[in-house]
């Protein structure tokens, strides 16, 4: 049988692919290929494993276009689109396998990299071992997406390839995904555990070597609980992992472990260095997608129900042609929606995501966990009695930082294409938000709905997550009766072709294990 690249491409083939936009000497110089030297370089490892997933970490084109915004972004309702009759919610196979096969080209590197540490003797692996952990916080990262959009996911026996050269062992069986959620909120705990025991030895190697936190370990440990919170809060409201759920948001919180607090500690990538020079990726990633989704504005457009707008909404999204906001909506036509999208620019009748802030900014940061995302889950766990705190302060704390995130992509453009202003003094935020707060009649709802706001067009598949968690915000999605498969918002993503091509023995035991079928109304354990 003939070999295909999925799992299995060795580390120079993965870092070579796909850095087009990258200068050469910036990033070859900072991995470690272990087909060129026998020397074992633990931190260059590190380093590509951050690499090979870079496409989907920056907000660029290929995640952005394809992925994000074409898919995630249509079923979060975070963009403005078009109800095409036979594509509202169609999910490009093509797409789909570019982020199922980076993320197994990221692995790869992860095995290599665990199997060059295993090598080392013991003094070795007590220097390098936080290389391995910040690599593994890394890659759960990347693996809870791809547990989130496809379900049960090959992993436990994925990536070995190029260190067994055993081709017929090579085809991996699937995990499920309670089994991987287990594994990767106990494993985080852990992680945490023994990054905190080596916070009094951090290697000089870091700064050099990691283009995420850019060596700042405080931020690691910070990552790390946040990310394990993120992952516990998705499945304490109901499934079969919702009491681990809220045993570990009650470990974070009640024991106050560091998590990303401030504008300053946002877990980001930044395109204008390291090699990355991005440009134009961030106009091409919106170029199809920057009319504004009405159901964004319907929640920062507030001046009639609350006397005022929300600080945000004049950054983020820029007026129409007659002075208003109005996006695209799925209670339109499409032909109301083509007529409409075919006016001159001086007939605008969609307002857009605003260009200075976004389209234009060649210096946008791509965030990862901002210390917004984190209040609103402390602010969930407060108001259902997961963890020990104040629901109100936590909300209003997220507001805040939110309002902060975007006015500093809009601060730091160095486009004045679109609206450029300075942030409002931080008691005006923090007074809407009391009023946000005070006229919600359902405090979760409210929550939940300013944290999807925040998710917004920057992490869209974050905001589809929490849609699915718990229904909220609840949105009115068409029937697209002329679809061949999707009528209707689905529940996951379908896998591959190529995973049904290459890995097909495992692939038709998966189905089976589903039910006979590859659904995309298959729930995730942890949905509503």
């Amino acid at each position: 049988m003939k070999m295909k690249k999925i799992y299995y491409l060795i580390i120079g083939l993965v870092l070579i692919a796909g850095f087009n936009n990258c200068s050469d000497d910036d990033y070859t110089s900072k991995y470690h290929n272990p087909e060129q030297t026998e020397t074992p370089s633990i931190e260059k490892l590190m380093t590509g494993v951050f690499y090979s997933a870079w496409e989907y970490t920056f907000n660029g084109y290929w995640r952005s276009y394809t992925w994000e915004n074409d898919v995630m972004g249509v079923y979060a309702q975070t963009i403005g689109f078009l109800n095409a009759p036979g594509t509202i919610y169609s999910a490009n196979d093509s797409y789909a396998n570019g982020r199922w096969e980076n993320f197994y080209n990221t692995l790869t590197q992860f095995r290599i990299m665990q199997n060059e540490y295993d090598k080392l003797d013991d003094a070795q692996k007590t220097s390098y071992k936080q290389f391995v952990n910040l690599a593994e916080i890394f890659v759960y990262d990347h693996l809870s997406q791809i547990v989130d959009t496809f379900g049960d996911a090959p992993f436990s026996k994925a990536g070995y390839l190029s260190i067994t050269n055993d081709v017929e062992g090579s085809y991996p069986a699937y995990d499920s995904q309670v089994d991987l959620y287990r594994m990767m909120l106990e494993r985080l705990g852990i992680i945490y555990t023994e990054l905190e025991d080596g916070k009094g030895s951090v290697s000089s190697l870091l700064t050099e070597q990691d283009f995420i936190n850019k060596g700042n370990y405080t931020l690691w440990l910070k990552y790390c609980n946040s990310l394990r919170l993120r992952l516990a809060t998705r499945v304490a409201s109901q499934g079969s992992l919702a009491a681990d759920g809220k045993l570990v948001i009650a470990e974070i919180l009640n024991n106050n472990y560091p998590v990303v607090s401030n504008l300053a500690e946002t877990i980001q990538v930044l395109p204008d260095e390291d090699g990355f020079n991005l440009g134009d990726q961030f106009r091409d990633g919106f170029k199809d997608h920057s009319r504004a989704s009405q159901e964004m504005l319907n929640v920062l457009h507030t001046v009639s129900t609350l006397g005022e707008d929300d600080p945000r909404l004049p950054i983020m999204y820029s007026k129409n042609a007659q002075g208003q906001y109005r996006g695209l909506s799925t209670s339109e036509t499409y032909a109301d929606q083509q007529v409409n999208i075919a006016l001159p620019e001086s007939l605008r009748v969609y307002s857009r995501i605003d260009s200075t802030t976004v389209i234009y900014n060649r210096r946008l940061k791509s965030p990862i966990v901002t210390a917004a995302e984190v209040d609103f889950l402390k602010a969930e766990a407060f108001q259902k009695g997961w963890a020990t705190g104040n629901a109100k302060e936590a909300f209003i704390d997220g507001m805040l930082h939110s309002t902060q995130f975007y006015f500093d992509q809009n601060a730091t453009s160095p486009s004045n294409d679109g609206t450029k202003m300075d942030i409002p003094d931080e008691s005006v935020i923090k007074a809407y938000a009391e009023k946000v707060w005070d006229a919600a009649t359902d405090k979760e709802v409210v929550i939940l709905t300013q944290k999807w706001l925040n998710f917004g067009y920057f992490q869209p598949f974050q905001a589809w997550n929490e849609i699915r968690r718990t229904g909220y915000p609840a949105f009115y999605y068409p029937e697209d009766a002329t679809a061949q498969l999707l009528k209707t918002l689905p529940n996951r993503v379908r896998y591959p072709a190529s995973e049904r091509n290459n890995n097909t023995e495992n692939y038709q035991a998966q189905v089976q294990a589903m039910g006979g079928t590859d659904d995309a109304y298959i729930k995730p354990f942890w949905a509503k």
